[in-house]
């Protein structure tokens, strides 16, 4: 593993644009146009402090600065050994980073950032494009330090994503149907009314401060072997991975991504970032569409794997954490978890190692939670659909069916009686659907064979429960 290099970028103590050559905004600002356009235009997008002709590379001492100026707001947060170390063969430990004021990791970084902007700037105010934990935690720090946010949200963001961030006195703007359209936008105000825009993942100093993370999880378990963490734009994996590498070159760096929005994981094969296609994904807080270019060039040569991940496999660990740590986590929060949990493991040399998972956020919507942990049961065999065609009078054998699961111990969640519908002309067939909770798939398979046996010919699973699980539903790769 190549040692960082220390020398490539001064420190992020300073509060102008750092490790750009004169002249270069001067060329950067202007974008090529044909030679029939008399009046070429600056890039409206262009952030001075994330340029990809001139990326940033984080370094210990700068995590070391952030540490030290958000330490009083920000004490440790917990580092829990997981009840279950025995049934994943590893030892396993949870960084919890769900119970700041705003549910999120995000925190750490929104201080970091406000704190280190000139009086002018802090007067002028911050704008900000997000998908929802970054807008918050930037609105409650900037209503604690007095400071005028504005945040830009895709026009699909949550109501109560929403409404806290007004609660924190923030100006919410809804427009773009994804990140890269609301980042745009936000541009476009920031020129009009003169404020400063802070990239949520890429900026040095949300990256500085977001490894103060690793700083802790070596002081709280020095012998890690092994930190996994979430990612989406690539700014937390760049924080912890300059610190760990930097105190402990021989623990290992794992990111997790879902295989839907995997726009680092691009970065990581095409050995730069570029927008990638983004689809809907229980994580949805990790769907940046291009990964940040400082992350990118701090973390490229100190991740050493990059895991893919099925939004079934999140919602597993998002179904683990409740039911057995007794914790709720967001589909982006418990994302480093689910590498542990896919079928077939992927992770294998981390068998009897000290593992931790970085557990980002809380901010699970009440409607998107039951979702979750009914199709993690459902992908686990724990929950399956039955349909019994049944003749139109038979009361009694509804009963009896129903008897039948009682007796092979399972708890029938749902039942409906489904008439025949009028294209079938047949008034005298009835559906009987019902939705079965069992203890494992063991249980599902036993109540199946019972039901065919006893009720032959009319019992109709969903099969998907009982189907293989496919292989590729996690994509590790090694990068050098």
């Amino acid at each position: 593993m190549p040692k960082h290099n220390e020398a490539v970028m001064p420190s992020l103590d300073v509060k102008e644009p750092l490790g750009i050559a004169p002249g270069v905004l001067a060329k950067r600002d202007i974008v090529k146009t044909s030679t029939w356009c008399p009046n070429p235009k600056p890039d409206i997008e262009f952030d001075q402090w994330c340029d990809p002709l001139n990326p940033k590379t984080i370094i210990y001492k700068d995590v070391l600065k952030a540490a030290s100026a958000i330490k009083e707001e920000y004490p440790y947060t917990p580092l829990v050994k997981s009840r279950y170390c025995k049934q994943f063969g590893l030892d396993l430990h949870y960084k919890f980073e769900i119970f700041h004021r705003t549910g999120s990791f995000n925190e750490r970084g929104a201080l970091y950032s406000l704190m280190m902007l000139s009086d002018e700037q802090k007067k002028n105010g911050v704008i900000t494009a997000s998908l929802g934990n970054w807008a918050m935690a930037l609105a409650y720090q900037g209503y604690k330090l007095n400071i005028p946010i504005m945040v830009v949200l895709p026009v699909h963001t949550l109501l109560s994503t929403v409404e806290k961030c007004e609660d924190f006195g923030a100006t919410v703007v809804l427009n773009g149907v994804n990140l890269a359209e609301s980042k745009r936008h936000a541009f476009v105000m920031a020129e009009q009314n003169g404020r400063t825009y802070i990239n949520g993942y890429d900026h040095p100093h949300v990256i500085a401060a977001s490894g103060t993370i690793g700083l802790e999880i070596l002081e709280q378990l020095p012998q890690a072997d092994a930190i996994l963490v979430p990612v989406g734009g690539g700014g937390l994996i760049a924080g912890i991975a300059a610190v760990v590498k930097h105190l402990n070159p021989q623990s290992l760096i794992y990111g997790i991504e879902p295989d839907k929005c995997c726009s680092f994981f691009k970065a990581m094969e095409n050995e730069e970032p570029y927008q990638t296609a983004i689809g809907r994904s229980v994580a949805e807080t990790l769907g940046v569409p291009t990964a940040g270019c400082n992350a990118f060039h701090t973390a490229k040569s100190l991740i050493d794997k990059m895991v893919l991940v099925d939004d079934d496999w999140i919602a597993r660990a998002i179904l683990h954490l409740v039911e057995n740590e007794k914790m709720v986590a967001e589909g982006a929060g418990a994302t480093s978890l689910s590498a542990l949990l896919a079928v077939p493991d992927v992770l294998p040399e981390l068998k009897g190692k000290s593992i931790v998972c970085v557990i980002t956020g809380g901010n699970i919507d009440q409607i998107i939670l039951p979702r979750c942990l009914e199709r993690a049961k459902a992908v686990e065999g724990r929950l399956i659909k039955l349909t019994v065609t049944l003749p139109a009078d038979s009361m009694n054998l509804q009963l009896k069916v129903l008897s039948m699961i009682a007796n092979v111990g399972c708890n029938v969640l749902w039942c409906d009686v489904e008439h025949a519908w009028l294209l079938e002309n047949d008034f005298r067939t009835i559906y009987f659907n019902l939705i079965i909770e069992t203890f494992s798939l063991e249980h599902s398979c036993t109540l199946k064979r019972v039901m065919e046996r006893l009720f032959p010919n009319i019992c109709d699973f969903l099969e998907e429960p009982f189907s293989p699980i496919p292989i590729c539903a996690c994509f590790p790769k090694r990068f050098p």
